[in-house]
Protein backbone atom coordinates (compact mmCIF):
# COMPACT_ATOMS: atom_id res chain seq x y z
CA UNK A 1 0.00 0.00 0.00
CA UNK A 2 3.05 2.64 0.61
CA UNK A 3 4.32 2.31 -2.58
CA UNK A 4 0.98 3.27 -3.71
CA UNK A 5 1.41 6.61 -2.57
CA UNK A 6 3.17 10.21 -2.81
CA UNK A 7 2.80 10.40 -6.69
CA UNK A 8 2.21 14.01 -7.74
CA UNK A 9 -0.89 14.99 -9.73
CA UNK A 10 1.94 16.88 -12.09
CA UNK A 11 3.86 13.48 -12.28
CA UNK A 12 4.87 13.36 -16.54
CA UNK A 13 5.48 9.37 -16.93
CA UNK A 14 6.87 10.12 -20.73
CA UNK A 15 9.18 12.84 -19.27
CA UNK A 16 10.39 10.36 -16.71
CA UNK A 17 11.09 7.45 -18.90
CA UNK A 18 13.08 9.87 -21.57
CA UNK A 19 15.12 10.89 -18.36
CA UNK A 20 16.01 7.58 -17.09
CA UNK A 21 16.24 6.14 -20.35
CA UNK A 22 19.13 8.89 -20.52
CA UNK A 23 20.65 7.53 -17.15
CA UNK A 24 20.54 4.02 -17.80
CA UNK A 25 21.95 4.84 -21.61
CA UNK A 26 24.90 6.61 -19.69
CA UNK A 27 25.52 4.68 -16.83
CA UNK A 28 24.21 0.95 -18.13
CA UNK A 29 21.86 -0.81 -16.01
CA UNK A 30 24.03 -1.93 -13.10
CA UNK A 31 25.74 1.18 -12.94
CA UNK A 32 22.66 2.93 -12.53
CA UNK A 33 20.99 3.29 -8.94
CA UNK A 34 17.65 4.29 -7.73
CA UNK A 35 18.80 7.68 -6.40
CA UNK A 36 20.39 8.28 -9.78
CA UNK A 37 17.05 7.95 -11.05
CA UNK A 38 15.27 9.61 -8.81
CA UNK A 39 17.77 12.65 -8.73
CA UNK A 40 17.34 12.54 -12.77
CA UNK A 41 13.55 12.52 -12.77
CA UNK A 42 13.16 14.42 -10.02
CA UNK A 43 10.74 12.54 -7.66
CA UNK A 44 10.97 11.14 -4.25
CA UNK A 45 11.03 7.21 -4.29
CA UNK A 46 7.42 6.69 -3.12
CA UNK A 47 6.31 8.06 -6.51
CA UNK A 48 9.24 6.34 -8.53
CA UNK A 49 7.91 2.84 -7.32
CA UNK A 50 4.48 3.69 -7.68
CA UNK A 51 4.47 4.75 -11.15
CA UNK A 52 7.12 2.03 -12.59
CA UNK A 53 7.70 -0.41 -9.64
CA UNK A 54 11.31 -1.54 -8.98
CA UNK A 55 14.44 -0.58 -10.92
CA UNK A 56 13.99 -3.92 -13.49
CA UNK A 57 10.71 -2.81 -14.31
CA UNK A 58 11.60 0.84 -15.27
CA UNK A 59 14.71 -0.40 -17.55
CA UNK A 60 12.67 -2.58 -18.97
CA UNK A 61 10.24 0.35 -20.14
CA UNK A 62 13.01 2.70 -20.65
CA UNK A 63 14.06 0.37 -23.45
CA UNK A 64 11.20 0.21 -24.99
CA UNK A 65 10.62 4.23 -24.86
CA UNK A 66 13.92 4.09 -26.57
CA UNK A 67 13.04 1.50 -29.21
CA UNK A 68 9.94 3.19 -29.86
CA UNK A 69 11.43 7.18 -30.01
CA UNK A 70 15.34 7.09 -30.52
CA UNK A 71 15.65 3.82 -32.27
CA UNK A 72 12.94 4.40 -34.62
CA UNK A 73 14.20 6.71 -37.08
CA UNK A 74 16.88 4.63 -38.76
CA UNK A 75 14.18 1.45 -39.20
CA UNK A 76 11.98 4.16 -40.73
CA UNK A 77 15.11 5.24 -43.60
CA UNK A 78 15.44 1.71 -43.79
CA UNK A 79 11.73 1.08 -45.00
CA UNK A 80 11.36 4.35 -46.89
CA UNK A 81 10.84 2.39 -49.99
CA UNK A 82 13.14 4.74 -52.21
CA UNK A 83 15.71 1.91 -52.93
CA UNK A 84 17.91 0.18 -51.38
CA UNK A 85 20.82 1.90 -51.83
CA UNK A 86 19.16 4.74 -50.77
CA UNK A 87 17.16 3.31 -47.68
CA UNK A 88 20.75 1.43 -46.61
CA UNK A 89 22.51 4.83 -47.12
CA UNK A 90 20.02 6.93 -45.05
CA UNK A 91 19.70 4.17 -42.08
CA UNK A 92 23.19 4.15 -41.36
CA UNK A 93 23.27 8.04 -41.64
CA UNK A 94 20.38 7.98 -39.37
CA UNK A 95 22.42 5.37 -37.24
CA UNK A 96 25.46 7.91 -36.81
CA UNK A 97 23.38 10.57 -35.92
CA UNK A 98 21.80 8.89 -33.07
CA UNK A 99 25.03 7.10 -31.63
CA UNK A 100 26.92 10.65 -31.73
CA UNK A 101 24.23 12.62 -30.60
CA UNK A 102 23.77 14.83 -33.71
CA UNK A 103 20.36 16.07 -35.20
CA UNK A 104 18.24 16.39 -32.27
CA UNK A 105 16.55 12.66 -32.66
CA UNK A 106 13.72 12.15 -31.26
CA UNK A 107 14.12 15.58 -29.82
CA UNK A 108 16.09 13.52 -26.63
CA UNK A 109 18.41 16.05 -26.39
CA UNK A 110 20.98 13.46 -26.44
CA UNK A 111 24.31 14.68 -25.78
CA UNK A 112 27.24 13.69 -28.26
CA UNK A 113 29.34 10.10 -27.69
CA UNK A 114 26.51 8.41 -26.28
CA UNK A 115 26.05 5.14 -28.73
CA UNK A 116 23.44 2.75 -28.83
CA UNK A 117 21.58 1.70 -25.47
CA UNK A 118 20.75 -1.68 -26.50
CA UNK A 119 24.44 -2.42 -27.56
CA UNK A 120 25.80 -0.85 -24.38
CA UNK A 121 23.60 -0.51 -21.30
CA UNK A 122 24.06 -4.28 -20.45
CA UNK A 123 26.14 -6.21 -22.28
CA UNK A 124 27.94 -8.01 -19.55
CA UNK A 125 25.84 -8.40 -16.30
CA UNK A 126 26.01 -9.99 -13.00
CA UNK A 127 23.90 -13.83 -13.23
CA UNK A 128 20.72 -12.43 -11.32
CA UNK A 129 20.81 -9.44 -14.15
CA UNK A 130 20.95 -11.75 -17.16
CA UNK A 131 16.86 -11.21 -18.08
CA UNK A 132 18.62 -7.66 -19.21
CA UNK A 133 21.57 -8.59 -21.29
CA UNK A 134 19.38 -11.48 -22.96
CA UNK A 135 16.13 -8.90 -23.62
CA UNK A 136 18.60 -6.64 -25.18
CA UNK A 137 20.40 -9.67 -26.84
CA UNK A 138 17.04 -10.67 -28.45
CA UNK A 139 16.52 -6.34 -29.63
CA UNK A 140 20.10 -6.50 -30.81
CA UNK A 141 19.24 -10.08 -33.27
CA UNK A 142 15.23 -8.20 -33.98
CA UNK A 143 17.61 -5.42 -36.10
CA UNK A 144 20.05 -7.76 -37.84
CA UNK A 145 16.45 -9.63 -39.04
CA UNK A 146 14.99 -5.90 -39.89
CA UNK A 147 18.40 -5.56 -42.33
CA UNK A 148 18.10 -8.77 -43.45
CA UNK A 149 14.70 -8.96 -44.57
CA UNK A 150 15.05 -5.36 -46.35
CA UNK A 151 17.75 -6.64 -48.43
CA UNK A 152 15.85 -9.96 -49.07
CA UNK A 153 12.85 -8.16 -50.75
CA UNK A 154 15.77 -5.47 -52.69
CA UNK A 155 16.76 -8.99 -53.95
CA UNK A 156 13.34 -10.32 -54.89
CA UNK A 157 12.56 -7.15 -56.63
CA UNK A 158 15.71 -7.22 -58.80
CA UNK A 159 17.80 -4.38 -57.44
CA UNK A 160 20.43 -6.99 -55.60
CA UNK A 161 21.67 -10.08 -57.76
CA UNK A 162 20.29 -13.25 -56.84
CA UNK A 163 23.11 -14.84 -56.16
CA UNK A 164 24.05 -12.71 -53.53
CA UNK A 165 24.61 -14.03 -49.93
CA UNK A 166 22.22 -11.31 -48.49
CA UNK A 167 22.22 -13.16 -45.09
CA UNK A 168 26.22 -12.31 -45.02
CA UNK A 169 25.38 -9.02 -45.88
CA UNK A 170 22.89 -7.85 -43.33
CA UNK A 171 25.31 -9.76 -40.34
CA UNK A 172 28.19 -6.93 -42.14
CA UNK A 173 25.82 -4.28 -41.61
CA UNK A 174 24.96 -5.23 -38.41
CA UNK A 175 28.72 -5.77 -37.01
CA UNK A 176 29.12 -2.40 -38.78
CA UNK A 177 26.67 -0.82 -36.60
CA UNK A 178 27.54 -2.18 -33.62
CA UNK A 179 31.26 -1.23 -33.89
CA UNK A 180 29.78 2.52 -34.69
CA UNK A 181 28.22 2.74 -31.67
CA UNK A 182 31.15 1.23 -29.81
CA UNK A 183 33.02 4.02 -31.50
CA UNK A 184 30.78 6.94 -30.99
CA UNK A 185 31.26 5.70 -27.05
CA UNK A 186 34.66 5.56 -26.98
CA UNK A 187 34.72 9.58 -28.45
CA UNK A 188 34.66 9.06 -32.11
CA UNK A 189 33.43 12.11 -33.78
CA UNK A 190 29.99 12.53 -35.43
CA UNK A 191 32.19 13.78 -38.57
CA UNK A 192 34.64 11.00 -38.60
CA UNK A 193 32.02 8.30 -38.26
CA UNK A 194 29.99 9.71 -40.57
CA UNK A 195 33.23 9.86 -43.55
CA UNK A 196 33.16 5.69 -42.87
CA UNK A 197 29.60 5.77 -44.94
CA UNK A 198 30.66 5.96 -48.14
CA UNK A 199 33.11 2.54 -47.59
CA UNK A 200 30.77 1.19 -45.94
CA UNK A 201 27.93 1.27 -48.92
CA UNK A 202 30.76 -0.97 -50.60
CA UNK A 203 29.59 -4.49 -50.20
CA UNK A 204 25.60 -3.69 -51.09
CA UNK A 205 27.25 -2.12 -54.52
CA UNK A 206 29.86 -5.02 -55.32
CA UNK A 207 26.00 -6.92 -55.21
CA UNK A 208 23.62 -4.66 -56.90
CA UNK A 209 22.12 -5.82 -60.65
CA UNK A 210 22.96 -2.91 -61.97
CA UNK A 211 26.31 -1.14 -60.28
CA UNK A 212 25.72 2.92 -60.47
CA UNK A 213 29.66 3.33 -59.54
CA UNK A 214 29.42 5.56 -56.86
CA UNK A 215 27.77 5.22 -53.36
CA UNK A 216 26.33 8.00 -52.83
CA UNK A 217 25.80 9.40 -56.05
CA UNK A 218 24.10 13.09 -54.92
CA UNK A 219 26.77 13.99 -52.52
CA UNK A 220 28.79 13.68 -55.81
CA UNK A 221 26.86 15.85 -57.23
CA UNK A 222 26.97 18.36 -55.01
CA UNK A 223 30.67 18.53 -54.76
CA UNK A 224 31.02 19.16 -58.28
CA UNK A 225 28.62 22.63 -57.94
CA UNK A 226 30.59 23.52 -55.12
CA UNK A 227 34.22 23.08 -57.22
Amino acid sequence: MIRTRGRPRSFDREQALQQAMQVFWSKGYEGTTMADLTEAIGVKAPSLYAAFGDKNALFREAVEFYSRTVSAGPLRELQAGNGIREDLYAMLRASVQMYSGKGGVAGAGLPAGRGCMVVISAINCAPENAEHSDALSQRRHKRRNEIRARLQQAQRDGEIRADADVTALGDFYTSFLNGMALGARDGVSNARLAATLRHAMLPLESVLAEPKGEAVPVRRKVAKRAA
